[in-house]
């Protein structure tokens, strides 16, 4: 079901609104950057049980800012935007045949790659149209591991990004309690239940 929350947005943001469902967001909301939560216990939960990517990826923990810079930073904007891309899937199908025991990555690529890689897409895509409006200073984050890469070149080989210019950190790893905030916003997020499973990611415009 799709969701844009257009009462009570500031005049000069809802374009964001309207680009976000132009690209195919499943939902949208604008909201204070001040409700956007930032819990220490959320990347914790990178390191326990560890991720796959944590030490490993180079858009991963600890290869990000701590949660503290992000939230010294965060309390820098005024205003973000919450996308959301709804899978095809629920978080159910885990328990289907053949998918016990896979890793992390293995396991978001055959359950959620492509509305992953679509929520990507679109928060790159909402990052640079807020730029273009005068608002340099956007940010974007993702959600989950990044997976526009078969497998990233990772921290120990020195290499940079393959894809600089498209992978971000997610909302996750930099402290976001994703759950919260989407309910502060208005969307709605369900966690291990048979409704189709929505990524969701951010954008600090201001």
């Amino acid at each position: 079901m799709s969701s844009f929350k257009w009462d009570e947005a500031p005049e000069e943001y809802v374009f964001l609104l309207q680009k976000a469902r132009d690209l195919g967001a499943s939902g949208a909301a604008l909201l204070p950057a001040e409700q956007v939560v930032v819990d220490e216990r959320v990347r914790l939960k990178c390191a326990v049980p560890v991720c796959q990517g944590y030490g490993n990826y180079l858009h991963c923990p600890p290869n990000l800012m701590s949660v503290a810079e992000f939230r010294e930073v965060l309390e820098r904007y005024s205003v973000a935007l919450l996308v959301q891309v709804e899978s095809p899937r629920d978080s159910t199908d885990l328990d289907e045949k053949g998918l016990a025991g896979k890793n992390a990555k293995d396991l978001e690529e055959l359950l959620h790659g492509d509305p992953n890689r679509k929520l990507g897409e679109i928060v790159n895509r909402l990052e640079a149209e807020a730029f273009k409006a005068g608002y340099y200073y956007a940010a974007g984050f993702n959600g989950g591991i990044c997976l526009l890469c078969p497998d990233c070149v990772g921290v120990a080989s020195g290499d940079p990004c393959r894809r600089p210019f498209e992978a971000r950190p997610s909302m996750e790893g930099v402290g976001i309690d994703v759950f919260k905030t989407a309910a502060n916003a208005g969307l709605s997020i369900s966690l291990s239940s048979d409704q189709p499973v929505r990524w969701t990611g951010l954008i600090l415009v201001d």
